[in-house]
């Protein structure tokens, strides 16, 4: 025999010892991991969650014990698949990398350990802020980077778009597009404007309003029927969305229960609607199912606290000049309402409330009902012992204020009064050193993508 052909047989040889090596372990292979979220080296969002794919199903409580964080941060385990995701239960910390390792004695249902142990690390980016260019009754979402104060375009629809909402992960925002029918369906694309898909089509009726659950799995949105013979919308009523399966149905059952402006709770545990024919915000204990009515003539929702175990609101109240807006906080734990502040401020019209990150300050604006129509926009503590003014400016108005994610910097919208070409802006207020930037000339209802 030759000397090649004795050294292709030898591989031969081998190479067929190792796949009877194989076939006599069987299930017995080490586990392999396939992929991790996110890609080691990238970025992750200060709300982001880290995951791991393996090739098979895998142990959940050998994962947990194998599973570290560094720096640690307490958090839960969710299965998709079979990728284990790991929800952080507070903000990463900005600028921070995050290393993410399972140890190589994490087991598969069957027994079987990983191959070897597993390590990846993300840093925390910065976040930056998405915007509506406006047209009409539309307008087109846009995004900006802080750093650079450079504006990307990230749709183009002819401004088509009535609202969006970035996910709690900042990968993916969701916006209701106005169709060719007059109704308005439900699209996707992620942070980067690529991958625009459509998760939900309405035909005639109007789905807008879209709230994502705090673990990114669901969308609760608002949904106008429209009458088939007449055109008439009816009232809206709020409905459910699955965003993987893109199984839809409406939250409740019953016909007369009708909301709109859905609210997750920061936790997952609650979602909050308001119920324009009860007069009520409805909070719906998504654990228990079981629900509880807040009174209140104010026709929206409040703002979760961090925890998401209060919420603050305001509410109509009479007065000798005119109707006037008071400040109020929701306890579930105690079931009780409390006014926001030590005393009812008399002669003070406020807008929504804002809760800051830490849950010690809130963003409000207000205006005294002898005032002119304009509100300025403050931030003060809990008790209101301190205020710091934002703006001072008689000659517009500020609403859509948004904390970012660790409450150092406020984005706010500002619209002039008494010019009829006046137009939108959108502005920045450092905490730190008290400065106002003008982020965007002509731009509308800012949100944070972390």
């Amino acid at each position: 025999m030759k000397r090649f052909d004795r050294l292709v047989l030898a591989i031969l040889l081998i190479s067929a010892s190792l796949i009877i090596i194989l076939l006599l372990q069987g299930d017995r292979v080490g586990v392999q991991v396939t992929a991790t979220h996110p890609a080691d080296g990238t970025e992750i969002s200060a709300r982001g969650r880290a995951g791991i794919t393996f090739d098979v199903e895998m142990d959940l409580d050998s994962l947990k014990e194998n599973f570290t964080v560094v720096p640690d941060i307490s958090g839960e385990f969710q299965w998709e698949g079979k990728t284990l995701w790991f929800l952080p239960h507070e903000q990463l910390k900005r600028n921070q990398e995050y290393q993410f390792t399972v140890a190589a004695e994490a087991e598969s249902l069957d027994g079987r350990k990983l191959m070897a142990p597993v390590s990846w690390s993300a840093r925390v980016r910065e976040p930056e802020i998405l915007y509506l260019t406006l047209k009409e009754d539309g307008g087109d979402l846009w995004r900006v980077d802080l750093s650079t104060s450079s504006p990307v375009q990230l749709t183009d629809t002819g401004g088509g778009i009535y609202d969006f909402s970035p996910d709690p992960t900042g990968e993916w925002v969701i916006y209701s597009l106005k169709n060719e029918t007059r109704g308005r369906d439900l699209w996707i694309i992620d942070r980067d404007g690529l991958n625009p898909s459509s998760i939900l089509s309405c035909g005639q009726d109007l789905c807008s309003e879209a709230a994502w659950s705090a673990d990114g799995a669901w969308v609760a949105y608002v949904r106008q029927a429209r009458d088939e013979e007449t055109g008439v919308l009816q009232p809206p009523r709020i409905w459910s969305i699955h965003v993987g399966t893109g199984d839809t149905a409406p939250l409740y059952q019953t016909p007369n229960a009708f909301g709109h402006s859905p609210s997750f709770s920061p936790d997952g545990k609650r979602l909050a609607t308001y119920d324009s024919v009860a007069e009520a915000i409805r909070v719906l204990d998504l654990e228990t199912s079981q629900e509880s009515l807040i009174p209140s003539l104010y026709p929206g929702v409040g703002d979760w606290s961090p925890d998401g175990q209060s919420m603050v609101f305001i509410d109509l109240v009479p007065s000798v000049l005119e109707p006037l807006t008071s400040v109020y906080i929701v306890h579930f734990d105690s079931q009780t309402v409390t006014p926001a502040f030590r005393e009812l401020a008399e002669g003070i019209d406020y807008s929504q409330p804002q809760w800051s990150p830490d849950g010690e300050w809130f963003a409000v604006g207000l205006r005294a009902v002898t005032a002119g129509i304009s509100k300025g926009l403050w931030v003060q503590n809990l008790d209101a012992s301190q205020a710091i003014r934002i703006t001072d400016d008689a000659a517009a108005t500020f609403s859509a204020y948004r904390w970012d994610p660790w409450g150092d910097q406020l984005v706010f919208q500002r619209f002039g009064l008494g010019v009829s070409d006046q137009h939108p802006s959108l502005w920045l207020w450092d905490w730190e050193t008290g400065e106002r930037l003008q982020l965007v000339d002509r731009g509308a209802r800012p949100e944070w993508l972390p």
